[in-house]
């Protein structure tokens, strides 16, 4: 509460680049961290787990920035199915994220069902919530850049 009486009398200045932020805060012992698998997903139930509605893109200078599943050898495409994550039946739980927590930056199996037919396993590592943050900026980035290429022939910047 006193961060934001703080914060309000700040506010009052009209001044910019001025910040408050809260003393010291506990840390809690259950703290998730929430991963991602760098798309949009989708239950569904009929097809047997979420399906991969769309994998964000990224600019192809910056391999390093590109989604966890548009990674080189792992060979998801939009509208596969994902099955499974380390075994676990996707459908079995609420939300495909209950299965990504804590998994940040490490190597989980997917069980993936291709959109033509066909099972396979995929080894994927997940990236953090921030950095999915930034995949999604870098992918409005990237696709404003080509519509303006592709609108201009190449003749603007």
């Amino acid at each position: 509460e006193l961060s934001d009486i703080l914060a309000q009398m700040v506010g009052e200045l009209s001044a910019l680049h001025i910040f408050v932020y809260g003393g010291d805060m506990r840390r809690s012992t259950d703290a998730v961290a929430p991963a991602s698998l760098g798309a949009r997903l989708t239950r569904d139930d009929a097809g047997g787990g979420y399906r991969v509605d769309h994998i964000y893109q990224s600019d192809p200078d910056s391999p390093r920035d590109m989604s966890p599943l548009a990674r080189f050898g792992v060979n998801v495409n939009e509208g596969d199915v994902i099955e499974g994550v380390n075994g676990v039946p996707t459908l079995s739980v609420a939300d495909i994220g209950a299965l990504l927590r804590d998994q940040a930056d490490r190597q989980v199996l997917l069980r993936v069902k291709a959109k033509g037919g066909g099972d396979r396993e995929v080894v994927v590592t997940p990236i953090s919530q921030g950095r999915e943050n930034g995949l999604r900026y870098n992918e409005w980035e990237y696709t404003r850049r080509l519509a303006v290429e592709t609108k201009s022939a190449d003749h603007i910047g």
